[in-house]
């Protein structure tokens, strides 16, 4: 009887999350993520355009990744999202961040705000996204595809408008790596844009 109480006293304890009284693994840790920082930015000298003006957003995303999990998979994979590993915000706000911090740097200007604007400023470029793919699979691919359009923020005609597809595989098969490589895909979503926006007037 001591036995059966024993084995009874340890699945309650180990229940309840007290790992270090039973030996049972720990409950595991919520690491969150962001696509703001890339380190490519270091190596791109600013331009002189310091009085340019751009709006980027809105930015659209799917309906998988409206969540603060970070879902991985996808192009004929199952998506998986994970408990432990989170974004940091929104995901749309992620990009807009990203994506303005690259052309912010590529086009030497800080006159960048996000959609909606809170401040006052004159853009005068718009910078719209449609995020139609942020997956791959750990260790394998990170894949970002996107369409986007620059347009003139008062008419909102369009001014130029692409798809773009980057595929980059990461280091190894965390999620650090994973992210890691998604920030060089958007830096080099931002080398395109900011290109496209230098040939026009």
């Amino acid at each position: 009887m001591n036995r059966f109480l024993s084995i009874l006293v340890c699945l309650a304890v180990s229940g309840a999350g007290l790992a270090a009284v039973t030996g049972c693994s720990p409950v595991a840790q919520t690491t969150y993520h962001s696509l703001l920082g890339s380190s490519d930015l270091a190596s791109h000298p600013t331009a002189g355009q310091s009085r340019l003006a751009i709006l980027v957003g809105p930015v659209s995303v799917p309906d998988i990744l409206r969540t603060s999990q970070i879902a991985t998979g996808g192009a004929g994979e199952r998506y998986l999202l994970s408990e432990q590993h989170r974004w940091a915000s929104e995901v749309d706000r992620e990009v807009a961040r990203a994506v303005g911090e690259q052309l912010a740097t590529r086009l030497g200007t800080e006159q960048v705000a996000l959609y909606p604007m809170q401040q006052h400023l004159e853009p005068a470029h718009q910078v719209i996204l449609d995020i139609l793919a942020l997956e791959g699979v750990l260790g394998k691919e990170a894949k970002l595809t996107v369409r986007w359009s620059v347009v003139d923020p008062n008419s909102k005609t369009a001014r130029i408008t692409r798809r773009s597809t980057f595929s980059e595989q990461p280091a190894d098969s965390g999620y650090g790596a994973w992210i890691a490589a998604q920030r060089h895909n958007i830096s080099r979503l931002g080398e395109e844009i900011a290109a496209a926006i230098t040939t026009m007037p």
